[in-house]
């Protein structure tokens, strides 16, 4: 009995040490393909030429032979600047060719980094199959982890655009962007996000699969963007809702964008989509797949309910209106906040959004408008930015202020410019 108590030992122990042992050289093969990422949300200090300040950070790889790096776009987020570092610990000066926030990739380009392509793996991944992660879980650096596929095709509400692979290997914040292999040590998806719950142990982790991240770096590297079909209304995925009406999946259109081509398809906001092109819904979200993988012009066929009643629309894809976008400096921790200026810019120049510190001092009031520094006409944050910078110590900057149809010459600088000068009479 004991004999055997002790054979089954270490058959276990043979067992679960060989996974690790058999990947450790394809580990080494894959590392010189694989970096950190350090990027820096907020405005450099000092040597501009430096990283000075690493606010997040992930992990990346080499995606094709002309070196662009692959990664989430949570990772990059509103990066002033990013670095990468390989796994000798050598870092390089990276820049962003664009990133899609629905699907959360995100293309680099590193100019003196040279690693080479990964070789990639059969795209028919099946649940029980060997993988091993390597990321920078916590900024530790090039760490690996290994596992099993948990599931494939997993549908997520809250990332509904793409199909995941699921896995067990552990994933911690760091790791996102970084590559997934299968034990062969051949790429085959990207870990991005997992799920945590609280005082439990979870271990459960989602990767996009490699073909996706192929096909839509592809359209960022070659246009800078990607152009999808615009439906125009806000959906909501509820399995509840389904069971209720007895169907395996269905979206409920909250609100309908006017003027949309939702809109001018005649739904209605209330209406419950149970099928697409003339198929039942598999899962909540296919219709978000469909529109992620359209193109403006497509024509795309709902099966609904609207009051109790089955019903068929044709809906013809539009172009995505440009959204215009306001640019502030709040948080950024820039050189104009730091001289106690929010900042807000739009087609029309500079405006202020609040004034506290120095700026409120001598006088800078929200709402007023920047024309010109020391007699240089500014138009954007940066370019007001880039002036206070030329500044020396102990400088002090003319502003001409806009302020309600007129203008004001007033002064800005540091704290040790206006040391010993300010007084309130």
């Amino acid at each position: 009995m004991k004999i055997f108590f002790f054979i089954a030992i270490l058959l276990c122990s043979l067992a679960t040490s060989e996974p690790f042992n058999g990947i450790s050289k394809q580990v080494k093969t894959v590392l010189p393909s694989i970096v950190k990422i350090k990027v820096q949300k907020s405005e450099p200090s000092g040597d501009e030429s430096e990283l000075t300040a690493a606010d997040s950070g992930g992990s990346g790889f080499i995606l094709d032979d002309k070196h662009h790096i692959v990664t989430n776009a949570h990772v990059i987020g509103d990066a002033k600047k990013i670095a990468i570092i390989d796994h000798n610990n050598n870092e390089y000066s990276a820049i962003l060719i664009a990133k899609d926030n629905k699907t959360d990739i995100a293309v680099l380009e590193a100019p003196t980094f040279n690693g080479p392509t990964l070789l990639e793996g059969n795209m028919s991944v099946s649940a029980g199959d060997g993988v091993f992660a390597i990321g920078a879980p916590f900024s530790l650096g090039h760490s690996v982890s290994y596992g099993i596929v948990g599931a494939v095709n997993r549908f997520l509400p809250n990332y509904p655009y793409i199909r995941f692979i699921q896995i067990d290997a552990a994933i911690n914040p760091g790791n996102s962007g970084g590559p997934l292999f299968n034990q062969q040590g051949e790429l085959i998806g990207m870990t991005s996000t997992y799920f945590s719950k609280q005082g439990s142990y979870t271990n459960i982790a989602f990767a996009l699969p490699i073909a996706d991240i192929h096909r839509v770096a592809s359209h960022l590297i070659h246009e800078k963007r990607i152009d999808r079909g615009y439906f125009g209304a806000e959906i909501f995925v509820s399995e509840r809702l389904s069971r209720k009406l007895g169907y395996k999946a269905s979206i409920f259109l909250s609100r309908i964008d006017p003027d949309s081509p939702a809109h001018i398809s005649g739904l209605k906001s209330g209406d419950i989509i149970i099928g697409y092109n003339d198929i039942n819904l598999d899962d909540g979200g296919e219709l978000h797949r469909s529109l992620e993988q359209s193109r403006p012009g497509d024509t795309i066929t709902l099966t609904l309910i609207r009051d109790k009643q089955r019903k068929t629309l044709e809906v013809k894809l539009g172009s995505t209106p440009i959204e215009k976008k306001e640019t502030t400096n709040a948080g950024t921790a820039d050189i104009s906040e730091k001289s106690g200026l929010v900042l807000r810019e739009n087609t029309t120049g500079i405006e202020v959004i609040v004034s506290y510190s120095i700026a409120k001092t001598v006088g800078i009031d929200p709402n007023d408008r920047i024309l010109e520094i020391n007699g240089t006409a500014v138009k954007s944050i940066q370019e007001f930015n880039t002036q206070l910078s030329k500044l020396k110590e102990g400088e002090i900057a003319l502003l001409t202020i806009g302020r309600n149809g007129t203008t004001h010459i007033l002064p800005i600088g540091s704290k040790t410019a206006f040391k010993g000068y300010m007084s309130r009479n």
